[in-house]
């Protein structure tokens, strides 16, 4: 089953399923939007909003997996993942959403006595930074520290903006000695310089705080977002004009706004967009291990990620429990979706 169905994403992710000769059933809580796209791709369908424990666990029923599509992910993860515990049902979402990937972690116990696999982000967050995460951290002895930056040219999609929005009206965090504690967003920053690269970045509460810990075990964790250089001379200014998205009516009426006119990119856009992720660990003797890549469009990313994890767990090969994308597949799956090794 996908779970918000209408959802851009989600639509990329169905082409890519019918294209294997898996047919999903669709799900979503709008009835119209998730008929037409059933109607579209001759699919069945359900509807049902995520407010009734019971009525989730019912809709579930026989269900062998489920893939979330359905964001801000904090609100929508707690929900399917309870339900699928009590219903047996696997469970694969695309977020980069730190609270919802705490979620099923803490749910890990769970999870194994259901016998069921829980693995959020299973798409560009945070596939390439998680894989990229555990092949950094196999080329030194020890990490200690690892920083991962985001350089993305890529036109986004409306559900994007939206998650965006909810984050940055949010706390930033970063992962110190282990913990994940509270940081203002952009409160660090990184000005890397080297022959082939060069970004300004500013930290942001990217998923990879908190799944790169469960993957390598490194205990400090950073993550930024590049941004051109006006943004970063101006970035204290910025922040104070984000903080009126905490102002509700504010907020509603962006929200408003972006879900008319805002759509995702086109084909043509995707193939021709690309995303660098850059990494670095260190450990206490001063080593280090860097390394960046452009990888293929994040969407188009999302598509095939999620596909090829959903076969995999229904392949009935995979672990019950919590995992994260390089647990579950190793960091050489990100060879497939790199164009250009950078460093």
């Amino acid at each position: 089953m996908i779970y918000g169905a209408n959802g851009y994403s989600a639509q990329l992710i169905i082409d890519e399923l019918l294209k294997r000769g898996v047919k999903p059933i669709l799900a979503g809580r709008n009835r119209e939007a998730v008929e037409e796209i059933a109607d579209k791709n001759n699919c069945e369908f359900r509807v049902f909003d995520l407010e009734d424990q019971n009525l989730i666990s019912d809709n579930l029923s026989g269900m062998h997996t489920v893939i979330n599509c359905a964001g801000p992910f904090r609100y929508t993860a707690p929900q399917l993942i309870s339900a699928c515990i009590i219903s047996k049902t696997n469970y694969i979402d695309i977020t980069g959403e730190i609270e919802a990937i705490e979620y099923a972690w803490r749910n890990n116990d769970a999870a194994i006595e259901a016998g069921i696999t829980l693995l959020p982000s299973a798409g560009f967050d945070v596939i390439p930074t998680d894989c990229m995460a555990k092949r950094l951290s196999e080329n030194i002895e020890n990490p200690d520290s690892l920083e991962l930056a985001i350089i993305n040219n890529g036109k986004i999609s409306r559900g994007t903006f939206l998650t965006t929005l909810e984050m940055m009206k949010e706390r930033g965090k970063v992962r110190v000695d282990k913990e994940i504690i509270d940081s203002k967003i952009a409160e660090y920053i990184i000005d890397f310089k080297s022959d082939r690269l060069n970004f300004k970045g500013v930290s942001i509460p990217w998923g990879d705080v908190s799944s790169a810990y469960y993957s390598t075990g490194i205990p400090n964790i950073k993550v930024y977002l590049a941004v051109p250089k006006i943004i970063f001379v101006l970035r204290k200014v910025l922040l104070l004009l984000i903080k009126l998205l905490s102002v509700k009516f504010i907020f509603n009426l962006i929200n408003k706004i972006i879900s008319k006119v805002l759509s995702g990119p086109d084909k043509k856009t995707r193939d021709e967009s690309s995303a660098i992720i850059w990494g670095r660990v260190k450990n206490i003797k001063g080593e280090s291990s860097t390394a960046a890549f452009r990888f293929i469009d994040g969407y188009s990313l999302t598509a095939v990620g999620a596909a090829d994890c959903s076969q995999l767990i229904l392949s009935g090969d995979i672990k019950p429990g919590a995992v994260t994308p390089s647990i579950m597949i190793g960091h050489r799956y990100m060879d497939q979706f790199v164009k250009e090794k950078i460093i």
